[in-house]
């Protein structure tokens, strides 16, 4: 992985946790209040095959599949809303009818399959757009940052105590906003 790579995935992630907020709090009271969509459940039915819940939460109890309608109009990851129309259409082949008919474990059959030929050397397909985002929202999300990951500020030797002499300033390790 290149700089820029690396530099385009973390910008990538960072909108993602900027975009969580107004994914989760819905529509506020007032004139122009409207209700949260309704769930959607094939993005449900892929988040489950992605991140099935395990000892930790999975992407759908995570509420990944509310944020994706949000992450897909502002663009994210290359996405747009019809991706979603595509991965349907891409997924309902893969499963021989409807996907969504399918029992979970024939649904994470399918999506495997789908997978393994959307990266294919010259695919194309809506599902590795689809399948980023979904990881984006996973790792963003409180769920998959704080109980399946885990964080230290610091890697290494923590000194709670060290001395600061006159003339000297505290160190600051807020690097998230530096590229806002």
């Amino acid at each position: 992985m290149d700089r820029r790579d690396w530099l385009r995935q973390a910008g990538g992630l960072a909108a993602a946790a900027a975009l969580w907020p107004a994914a989760l709090a819905g529509a506020r009271p007032g004139p122009h209040a409207r209700a949260a969509p309704a769930p959607d459940p094939l993005l449900e039915a892929v988040c489950d095959a992605i991140i099935p819940d395990t000892d930790t939460p999975g992407a759908r109890r995570a509420g990944v599949p509310a944020w994706l309608p949000l992450a897909m109009r502002h663009g994210l990851a290359g996405a747009s809303l019809a991706d979603r129309a595509t991965l349907g259409h891409e997924l309902d082949a893969a499963a021989g009818g409807s996907f969504l008919a399918l029992p979970p474990a024939r649904q994470r059959l399918a999506c495997e399959q789908v997978d393994a030929a959307a990266f294919a050397p010259g695919a194309r397909s809506a599902w590795p757009r689809i399948k980023t985002l979904v990881l984006m929202g996973y790792y963003s999300s409180e769920a998959g940052a704080t109980r399946e990951l885990q964080y230290q500020l610091v890697p290494g030797r923590f000194d709670p105590d060290l001395p600061v002499g006159p003339g000297q300033r505290a160190w600051s390790s807020d690097w998230m906003t530096r590229g806002f």
